[in-house]
């Protein structure tokens, strides 16, 4: 797949991972290492972060699509 391609899916999983309103919250998933130990590539690994437009806290898989979060979500990259 070429970026073109890779861009367009993001833009309809809606994943907070590719979102310009999310703020990562590194202490938080960072508490959560000693469950990934061993693991060089833990894909399936849950990331924290704030949302600044719905101001909440939230949690996600990257590369994943996320239903609920349809609505509310703008890709970082778009113009």
């Amino acid at each position: 797949m070429d970026k073109t391609g890779i861009f367009e899916l993001q833009k309809v999983d809606c994943n907070c991972n590719d979102c310009v309103f999310m703020n990562r919250n590194r202490n938080k998933m960072d508490s959560y290492n000693h469950l990934h130990v061993g693991q060089e590539k833990a894909s399936h690994r849950v990331n924290y972060g704030d949302c600044s437009k719905l101001n909440k806290p939230v949690s996600f898989i990257p590369n994943t699509c996320q239903l609920e979060t349809q609505d509310c979500f703008k890709h970082r990259r778009e113009l």
